[in-house]
């Protein structure tokens, strides 16, 4: 791939590794060994190349993962990789975390707030004639997990 590379041709290289490496078939169809075991998947770490477009990359790609293998991917710069900042490495670990369902903070409320408790958030936003809603509400005891 090149720069000048279109998303078609990421779709069709995409579309051949996974045939190849995760179906085991060939470009005819033919089945070349056992295939992976997507529900095994639970999520796909990719460290994008510097090298090409990302974003034809990082669109088909992103788009493969969701139809084939519905499963929690991080994407990361291999030039973000490169700097060996400590804080840039725990970002990203926070970002992985919270995609997989865990906490980036917690709050103690003490006993004046139950654990029953739940924050409703409501915006609207107008636009012309269009209004468009948001609603987010937490599920857990600890608040910290929402649903939007």
């Amino acid at each position: 791939m090149s720069n000048k590379s279109g998303i078609e041709a990421y779709k069709e290289a995409i579309d051949d590794y996974y045939l190849k490496y995760v179906c085991g078939k060939d470009s005819n169809g033919r089945q070349l060994t056992k295939p992976k075991k997507t529900k095994d998947i639970y999520f796909f770490l990719i460290i994008m190349p510097d090298s090409i477009k990302q974003e034809h990359l990082y669109t088909a790609l992103k788009n493969k993962i969701n139809v084939d293998s519905p499963v929690i991917s991080q994407f990361v710069s291999s030039k973000t990789i490169q700097k060996y900042n400590d804080r840039i490495y725990v970002n990203i670990l926070r970002q992985i975390n919270a995609k997989l369902g865990g906490d980036l903070w917690r709050l103690n409320f003490g006993s004046e707030i139950s654990k029953k408790t739940m924050l409703i958030g409501i915006d609207v936003c107008h636009k012309g004639k269009q209004s468009i809603i948001g609603f987010c509400a937490t599920y857990d005891e600890h608040l910290c997990k929402y649903y939007t």
